[in-house]
């Protein structure tokens, strides 16, 4: 026992001085703290620091000015740097007394040595007006140290250990500048900077789902196109999609045919899947809306429902790293598109209208009727035919020939035209943007036209410093009628600028009594182009409700929650009837009619996390989400009308009634998901991230799949040796992997399938269920990319 006591005591002893020395070289004011404030009570930034730090700070009212407004942002940046620049212009210093806490006291007693360091100030201006820039982004390369320019571009930089630095000043609309500068204990460097407008605007912070993050920290592929890309258009830009039209490197658009409102074609870095839909997944405002596999789907471009004038962003994520957030859907890439949002300060009203004309630009030349009738007559000789021939042109019929220009009397001039209304703006507290928008396209080709009526309603609260709020609504008609470009619904029409091609150029539209020509005078039945443009009826119409709401409340200055319900509602309809006066309608005349409706309900929270670590900062996300989908139809068809007077909303009437058929479908995803984003001294950049998915719509054995992803990036640009260089502005190198899947498959195909209809029975019929054609797939599964 007396060899036992003293040895405790040297244990007790060395741990207690082991503790005390770990204690003073983790100072509290040795701790780091991000802080982005704009204007806020000094208090509140005092409070936020020390419940980022868990440092107590202490301090009296009558020398804090404590309602003082404040504007900071910091990143990973001492407690003391911290405090300094709140304190900045008050007279306060801190200091820090013997048990730990940190006090704020007039700075002539604050009783300790100014540190070791300098500052870095400096003015942005613009390089051809001269005017100051706000708002600019001031970064020190390799470091953690940023601010950005008040209203009159100034900024400070504070507590700068001494050495020489690059300092970059970053502001959108305008080329990056990189200067150098030299920090002496005790002085203040001057980095003043002008910079050039560029002819090309980017976006500093692009969207990634479910978050942001500015161009420079990106990791994946993402490529952005903004509202001013769009207005610089030569044309007036009626669709979303068309505006998309060679504005993104990787994503080719093209339509599915010269029809105005048709469907789509979207590929992201070239096709993803030989099997199921090729589309990328479209996002607005945080809620999905599917685009159709091809044109006769009613749902077929979402992108016609969204008004141009509405975007404030468009966000293409491209490589498996960025689009793996999406998991099961994300194989074909992911379009995010963003709506304008209202701005606290003074309300706006806007006014716009354009309007727009288009031709084609080379037609194809064609035959005239004297030429169409001597190579008629050329081809029934070669054959072996003679001049008895029937449909051989003798030189009299070929002398008084008229001819009739197909291709151009099926053309016109299209016009585009767009008129919108919005008001705008708010307060701290409630923010509200509302537009309405009338756009209509008339086709080039006779026939043809696409309208379109919007209205959206964007609301954003502070219901206080913690929580926060917001809610998106529009609601949109889109009307199309469709001129005969592609086959018949009902079958027997040819595409209409083919038939205006191999019309007879000698055959008038209309007899002499003033009736159409069915077909034209050949051994193959043509139809009459003009009368199946003017006559037909083939109007698509799609109504479409897109809402959600939003919730965010801050734990603290770290850790969010975030909760989003949304509902996409979309009603469909297509009228289509062919009356007696065409080849379409036969004798007397046929519709068909199709009215469906869906809905997809979105659920999904998320929290995030955002603190020091290190020698760098940490970004977490999580989220669980729920997707909904219920859809329904009926079609219904009938032939032979008394009349084409009550076109197709009389099908009853009808002597041929089809059987009608109808439908339901439901299927439902739900996800659980996670991004980790680490960024050391800005430079070195980190991303995992991983989804998993379970849909109804695989088989038993495959309902769940998981999809990882992750990324690494070097800013190259930014180390020590290539500071010398011109060369580059910015540099960056990235790599990353990830697998995305593409559940783009329709309900029920991996179960067997029942056939329900009537049997005969003797001389009676009863109701009988046999099994379909379709055997059931236990192993249907996910399509990985």
């Amino acid at each position: 026992m007396r060899f036992l006591i003293p040895f405790a005591g040297l244990l007790v002893a060395a741990t207690v001085s082991g503790r005390s020395q770990l204690a003073a070289a983790a100072s509290p004011l040795d701790r780091t703290v991000t802080l982005t404030l704009e204007g806020v009570p000094l208090k509140d930034a005092l409070d936020a620091v020390a419940r980022q730090t868990g440092v107590r700070i202490a301090y009296s009212g009558r020398i804090v000015p404590l309602e003082r407004s404040v504007s900071v942002q910091l990143a990973a940046v001492r407690v003391e740097a911290a405090l300094d620049a709140l304190l900045h212009g008050t007279g306060v210093a801190s200091t820090l007394d013997g048990t730990g806490q940190i006090l704020l006291v007039t700075d002539q007693s604050a009783g300790r040595a100014a540190a070791q360091s300098g500052s870095i100030a400096g003015t942005v201006k613009d390089s051809t007006t001269g005017a100051p820039v706000a708002d600019a982004l001031v970064t020190v390369v390799g470091t953690a140290f940023t601010a950005k320019t008040g209203a009159d571009g100034r900024f400070t930089i504070l507590a700068v250990p001494p050495g020489s630095y690059r300092v970059r000043v970053r502001m959108l609309g305008y080329t990056a500048v990189v200067a150098g500068v030299t920090v002496q204990d005790g002085a203040q460097a001057i980095a003043d900077v002008q910079l050039a407008r560029s002819a090309i605007e980017l976006n500093p912070v692009v969207a990634i789902g479910y978050g942001s993050v500015e161009r420079h920290d990106l990791t994946g592929a993402v490529s952005s196109v903004t509202a001013d890309q769009f207005e610089t258009k030569a044309a007036p830009t009626v669709t979303l999609s068309s505006g998309l039209q060679g504005r993104v490197a990787g994503v080719r658009v093209t339509s599915n045919s010269g029809m105005p409102g048709v469907g789509i074609q979207v590929r992201v870095r070239g096709t993803g899947s030989i099997t199921a839909n090729t589309e990328p997944l479209y996002v607005i405002d945080g809620l999905p809306a599917e685009q159709g596999s091809n044109d006769t789907d009613p749902k077929n471009n979402p992108l016609m429902s969204v008004d141009p004038n509405e975007i404030e962003s468009i966000d293409i994520l491209k490589d498996a790293s960025a689009t793996a957030i999406y998991g099961a859907r994300g194989a074909n890439g992911v379009v995010l598109i963003t709506t304008k949002r209202g701005q606290a300060g003074t309300s706006q009203f806007t006014v716009e209208s354009s309007v727009g004309f288009q031709n084609i630009a080379k037609t194809i030349p064609v035959l005239n009727a004297p030429q169409f009738m001597r190579l008629t007559d050329e081809a029934i000789l070669n054959a072996g035919g003679d001049s008895t021939k029937a449909g051989y042109f003798h030189a009299a019929q070929i002398a008084s020939a008229v001819t009739y220009n197909y291709p151009a009397m099926m053309l016109r001039t299209g016009l585009q035209a767009n008129q919108g209304i919005s008001l705008s703006g708010g307060d701290q507290k409630l923010r509200y943007l509302i537009s309405g928008n009338f756009a209509r396209q008339q086709g080039i080709e006779i026939g043809s036209d696409f309208n379109r009526y919007s209205v959206r309603l964007n609301l954003d609260g502070d219901a206080s410093s913690r929580f926060r709020w917001g809610s998106s609504l529009s609601m949109t008609r889109v009307a199309r009628n469709a001129a005969r470009v592609e086959n018949g619904s009902l079958g027997n029409s040819a595409n209409g600028i083919q038939a205006a091609m191999q019309f007879a150029p000698f055959q008038a539209p209309k007899d002499s009594t003033g009736n159409w020509i069915k077909t034209s005078p050949s051994t193959e039945p043509v139809p009459n182009p003009i009368a199946n443009a003017l006559e037909e009826t083939d109007l698509n119409t799609t109504s479409r409700l897109l809402g959600s709401v939003f919730g965010e409340l801050a734990l603290s200055p770290s850790l969010k929650l975030k909760g989003t319900l949304g509902g996409n509602f979309q009603f469909d309809g297509i009228h289509f009837f062919a009356p007696r006066t065409i080849l379409d309608g036969g004798n007397s005349g046929r519709g068909w009619m199709y009215t469906g409706q869906g809905r997809n309900l979105t659920s999904e929270n998320t929290i995030t996390y955002a603190r020091p670590l290190g020698p760098g900062n940490l970004d977490l996300l999580g989220g669980f989400s729920v997707q909904t989908w219920y859809d329904e139809s009926v079609t219904a068809t009938a032939a032979g009308f008394p009349t084409d007077f009550t076109n197709v909303y009389n099908l009853g009437s009808g002597s041929q009634l089809y059987p009608p058929a109808s439908g339901v479908s439901e299927h439902a995803l739900i996800s659980y998901l996670g991004r980790a984003n680490y960024n050391v001294a800005d430079k070195y950049l980190f991303t995992l991230t991983g989804r998993r998915d379970g849909s109804s719509v695989f088989g038993a054995n495959h309902k769940w799949g998981f999809f990882p992803s992750g990324a690494f990036a070097w800013r190259i640009g930014d180390e020590p040796f290539m500071q010398h260089q011109s060369l580059f502005s910015d540099l960056k190198l990235r790599l990353s992997y990830g697998a995305a899947g593409n559940q783009a498959v329709d309900p029920y195909q991996s179960l067997s399938q029942l056939s329900v209809g009537w049997v005969a029975s003797g001389t009676t019929e009863i109701p009988a269920m046999t099994l379909g054609g379709l055997m059931p797939n236990p192993d249907l599964h996910w399509e990985q990319k």
